[in-house]
């Protein structure tokens, strides 16, 4: 009789197990209004799905959160414990004993999503990774992601690590809506760290018109995914997408569903101007590139801004020269801003300029 029950149970749990984990979305996606939060598309975004590195985007909200309150630094040491450094890549490969600086935590997180890093803020800030995921957990509960459970601060693998990709959709409005000037860290495509540059793994922000964040994100079990923003003529959107087969199957799918939304809304892709050059007797096509600003910071008084434009101009003339410099009013959530932007750069030319800037710590994005 005991041996029955035994098997019962053991029977019961492997169908609760294989049901929930048949829940599992191999695919789903959602793309919403940043200014209406109109849904402009979605699919499976209330299926329960694996976040991976995407959980780095709670980590890195905390870690914004805790400046804010006065509790971190940019410039604050944090040690690199045993279980830190025998994290799985993708790391930075710290040495047991070594230290980290938040600001260059901030950059491993968003650029090279280094897991090891991820452990290290976390014990920064709770003790252990454990705690930290609990008081993850807790601030999703308080951003309303309701399907969401944080069992790390990485996304490594865990079957009890949990959430949609609607929850992630408010995640992401979140990190942008409440903390605009660190969210423009999102836009860097690289950084540096004892003399190596780490590349983003974001290559649609490369590419895409407008794009300016967030994230990416991969382990077997959840496939290729990202949460991504663009802004085209001031309007913003979130798409988010789980499942990818590959980086490129989820960057080309997102892509579309992203270009489809920005039509609903009426906003096409810039248009690229042309002009016919009437000296040959072909008809030679020209087109006008250096239509690309950078944005090297972003006040709310003009004054702030124009000090910052007289900054930048005199300690890195290689990139300003012959860059016009303009101050450009905008309103982000019902906040009035300036932005001090240098124009009349080519797309590559216009990343090359903030990668420059970066490497010296200073804020820089790309607009079209």
């Amino acid at each position: 009789m005991k041996k029955i029950v035994t098997i019962n149970i053991a029977l019961s749990t492997f169908i609760v197990l294989f049901f929930s984990f048949n829940v599992l979305a191999k695919k789903a996606a959602i793309v919403v209004d940043f200014d209406t939060k109109e849904v402009l598309f979605e699919k499976n975004a209330d299926t329960k799905n694996y976040p991976a590195s995407l959980t780095k985007i709670m980590t890195l909200y905390i870690v914004f959160d805790y400046i804010e309150k006065g509790i971190l630094e940019y410039d604050d040491d944090m040690y690199v414990s045993e279980i830190a450094a025998s994290r799985s890549p993708s790391k930075l490969y710290l040495e047991q004993g070594s230290t980290i600086k938040v600001k260059d935590a901030i950059n491993a997180l968003i650029i090279k999503s280094a897991n090891d890093v991820a452990t290290v803020v976390s014990e920064k800030i709770s003790g252990s990774e454990r705690e930290f995921a609990k008081l993850m957990t807790k601030y999703a509960k308080d951003l309303g992601m309701d399907s969401t459970t944080f069992k790390n601060a990485s996304g490594l693998p865990n079957r009890a690590q949990l959430t949609t990709a609607r929850d992630i959709y408010k995640l992401s409005n979140a990190l942008i809506t409440n903390f605009p000037q660190e969210y423009k860290l999102f836009s860097n495509t690289s950084f540096e760290w004892k003399g190596k540059v780490y590349k983003t793994h974001n290559k649609l922000m490369l590419s895409y018109d407008g794009a300016d964040g967030i994230k990416t994100g991969y382990i077997k079990a959840s496939g290729f995914q990202l949460a991504f923003s663009a802004v085209r003529k001031n309007r913003r959107i979130i798409g988010i997408y789980f499942g990818g087969d590959t980086g490129k199957q989820r960057n080309d799918r997102l892509k579309f569903y992203m270009n489809s939304a920005f039509n609903k809304l009426n906003i096409e892709k810039p248009i690229i101007t042309k002009k016919l050059n009437t000296t040959d007797t072909k008809k030679q096509i020209t087109v006008d590139k250096n239509k690309y600003s950078i944005v090297v910071g972003t006040f709310k008084y003009r004054k702030n801004a124009e000090k910052q434009i007289k900054l930048i101009k005199s300690k890195y003339p290689v990139t300003t020269t012959n860059k016009k410099s303009i101050i450009v009013f905008i309103e982000v959530s019902g906040k009035k801003l300036y932005e001090s932007r240098f124009t009349d750069f080519s797309k590559k030319d216009a990343y090359q300029a903030c990668k420059r800037l970066a490497k010296y710590g200073r804020d820089c994005f790309v607009r079209l």
